[in-house]
């Protein structure tokens, strides 16, 4: 099984439209990811200690140091070391940032570059807000409040945006529960497409589609800004699945392959289809 990652500068929204889906191939609609993880896991490869986030896009996102980890989690107990080449299957999207601060009571660290005297809060999608004096910081966070202070390495500053103005309140932080990495970087869900014979089809997901006894209702599925979709190979033979203008492809996929691609496109309607069966089309709308 191999997986790819194509990026393309423009963003869409796939609809597809399924007719003849029986309940038996309806069972069948089950979306397998590399080494069978699940959004949320901790991984790392057997022959390096450097940690990922397995996010709900199905791409990973590396921790860049300890004290970053140590923001989101107590101890690597839950990390799983997966083989090699299963990591490489898992295309690299970004780096996670500090978790950011929620509440008036302390609860991740600051941060302060090393070219400034200016300490930084982290408020969420890698944005840092600069704390507006001393004892400002003292009335968020308390006396002790240096003691949480954390030098960000000058290879890091670009992960993150410094904010313009000074943090004056502590009305700038809401609580929340169960916030992810995911939920801190905005990472949309994949939207799964498979690839069936018999006759030769497309079948996407949609849970929220009711299939009757003989079809599947018609299927839309909407995939946002950003977002990733993963073809899955389940015809007996290669597919290579393409965009009637050529402005994308999967390449082609072996039995079973899995192919992530992020992909972009102007508003408007486009088709795709595969390259092996010109009556085997996919509607995709942009919005």
């Amino acid at each position: 099984m191999r997986i790819a990652r194509l990026a393309f500068g423009l963003c869409v929204v796939f609809a597809f439209a399924f007719f003849g889906l029986t309940l038996e191939a309806q069972a069948a609609l089950s979306f397998p990811s590399v080494a069978n993880l699940n959004p949320g896991d901790l991984i790392k490869s057997s022959n390096s200690s450097t940690v990922y986030y397995f996010g709900t896009d199905e791409q990973r996102y590396g921790f860049p140091n300890e004290k970053t980890y140590f923001t989101w989690y107590d101890d690597f107990d839950d990390v799983q070391t997966i083989a090699v080449s299963e990591m490489n299957l898992i295309p690299l999207a970004g780096m996670v940032t500090y978790k950011p601060q929620f509440g008036s009571t302390i609860s991740t660290r600051l941060l302060k570059t090393q070219w400034s005297s200016a300490v930084y809060v982290p408020i969420g999608n890698g944005m840092l807000a600069a704390l507006k004096s001393e004892s400002t910081a003292k009335s968020l966070f308390g006396s002790d409040w240096k003691s949480y202070v954390d030098d960000l390495p000058d290879a890091f500053v670009p992960l993150y945006t410094i904010l313009g103005g000074n943090l004056t309140s502590s009305n700038t932080f809401e609580k929340e529960y169960h916030y992810t990495i995911s939920d801190d970087k905005e990472i949309g869900d994949v939207t799964g497409v498979m690839m069936y014979v018999s006759p030769l089809r497309f079948a996407a997901s949609d849970e929220s589609v009711d299939c009757g006894k003989n079809y599947c209702a018609y299927n839309v599925v909407t995939v946002n800004q950003g977002d990733t979709i993963k073809f899955v190979n389940y015809a007996e033979n290669g597919l290579t699945v393409r965009e009637a203008n050529n402005r994308w492809t999967t390449g082609e996929m072996d039995a079973e392959d899995i192919v992530v691609l992020t992909i972009a496109d102007r508003p408007g309607t486009y088709y795709f289809y595969a390259d092996e069966d010109d009556d085997m089309i996919g509607k995709l709308i942009v919005k």
